[in-house]
């Protein structure tokens, strides 16, 4: 995960435990969670193109 990822949730994670609404904590948490998964999905990606570029089938 990038340090901006990690920023990010940590900085959700605040707004969520000074928050009192129940439907904004839940808004702030679905945030974190769509922050996880763009990131690994980003990292799948990466790795799948480095993974193509190296295929001896390709060269």
């Amino acid at each position: 995960m990038t340090d901006t990822n990690e920023w990010l949730i940590k900085q959700l994670g605040q707004l969520e435990n000074e928050e009192q609404s129940f439907i904004k904590k839940s808004l702030y948490l679905a945030a974190q969670d769509l922050v996880r998964e763009q990131g690994k999905r980003i990292e799948q990606a990466q790795q799948e193109i480095d993974g193509r570029i190296w295929s001896p089938d390709k060269w």
